[in-house]
């Protein structure tokens, strides 16, 4: 069951939500590309427990919310059929956001801080929506290339394991909450005026997901919106060129109607606000903190690396249709097997990232 508003009331909701997510992002600096970096490069496993605390909540939130009846057990629209496209693109995404320093999400918390680096990334992520585009025909077959089955979540194909496994990452969940607070491993000691614990950025993250469920009908989704702006941008000099790939890109399914189009665009009623109230809402915080500083670019060689990491994430998230926020905060807590791809595929990416970063960070050393 999802909730009927007008497309204006949506808008502002998921500026709201955007608003309150940049706000924590912000001040707890929880980035899933860097607690991914750090995991592999140094073990250091400080965020990451926050991080699955915030999967683990939003399943269990997801799970009630079914089992009450606010949800269906059928797969939200945004979600498609597992692929050979949801790995690689999980696996180009892993790679991509190590380089640029952030994800589809933190790239634009740090983006609206002042950090030019990731203003550069985000560049790289727009300029990989369009050249996507560009080449999309040449994917069709890849993203057609999948199983048989329309099952798209694992409940659908065996429904007493996928609630067996929703029991028992509940109960994992709670457990390891407990004890991880007990022991003082959710907790950080830091000196930042107005930092949050990430322990609280995880219950945020998953109340969040589950209102953007409940109100827009899937979770929460980014990634086409860096296509939207990429598009508009692109349409101001070549308009026909760009309506005939909106045309194709409908045909495979990737996106739906214009960038352009009417109010019923979903992702005009839902990203784009979400992706605008993230921007603002990190702004507006480091402002209010007297943080807000504009960093100086970075070396060429560090622009050039978030640049091509930039387009790495948008060529991944284009290829599986779909963000890390998408499949690790979304589609993992509703047991989509599409999602399961996708991050596995991710993490190996990110292992590959981070043995590719401290060559990079030599050679910029060294040019120095």
């Amino acid at each position: 069951m999802t909730i009927t508003l007008s497309p204006w009331v949506t808008i502002g909701f998921n500026l709201v939500i955007g608003l309150a997510l940049g706000n924590m992002l912000y001040r707890g600096d929880f980035c899933i590309a860097g607690i991914l970096r750090d995991q592999f490069l140094f073990q250091d496993r400080t965020l990451l427990r926050p991080l699955l605390l915030a999967v683990g909540l939003t399943l269990s939130l997801f799970t009630l919310a079914r089992y009450i009846g606010l949800v269906s057990a059928t797969p939200p629209p945004t979600f498609g059929l597992p692929s050979i496209a949801s790995m690689t693109g999980g696996w180009l995404f892993g790679i991509g956001m190590v380089l640029a320093g952030g994800c589809v999400i933190s790239t634009l918390y740090k983006m609206g801080s002042g950090n030019l680096s990731h203003g550069v990334a985000f560049v790289g992520i727009v300029t990989g929506s369009v050249f996507y585009a560009e080449l999309q025909p040449l994917f069709k077959e890849l993203l057609q290339t999948g199983g048989a089955s329309e099952n798209k979540l694992l409940i659908q194909h065996w429904p007493l394991t996928a609630e067996t496994i929703n029991i028992i990452v509940i109960l994992l969940t709670f457990f390891f909450a407990l004890r991880w607070y007990r022991g003082g491993l959710l907790q950080i000691v830091a000196a930042a005026n107005g930092y949050l614990q990430p322990w609280k950025i995880a219950i945020g993250l998953a109340l969040l997901n589950l209102s953007a469920y409940l109100i827009n009908g899937w979770p929460l989704g980014i990634s086409t919106a860096y296509l939207r702006i990429g598009l508009w941008l692109e349409s101001q000099l070549f308009s026909a060129h760009v309506l005939h790939l909106e045309q194709l890109l409908q045909q495979t399914g990737l996106t739906t109607t214009s960038p352009t189009g009417t109010m019923s665009d979903p992702t005009l009623l839902t990203e784009l606000p979400f992706m605008a109230g993230i921007l603002g809402g990190a702004l507006l915080t480091s402002l209010f903190l007297k943080e807000f500083r504009v960093y100086g670019l970075p070396p060429w060689r560090q622009g050039l690396t978030a640049f091509t990491g930039g387009i790495l994430i948008a060529l991944g998230a284009r290829l599986a249709n779909g963000c890390n926020i998408k499949f690790l905060l979304g589609g993992l807590p509703l047991l989509s097997i599409e999602a399961l791809l996708f991050v596995m595929s991710m993490l190996l990416g990110a292992w590959h990232g981070a043995q590719i970063l401290p060559l990079v960070i030599t050679q910029t050393k060294d040019s120095g």
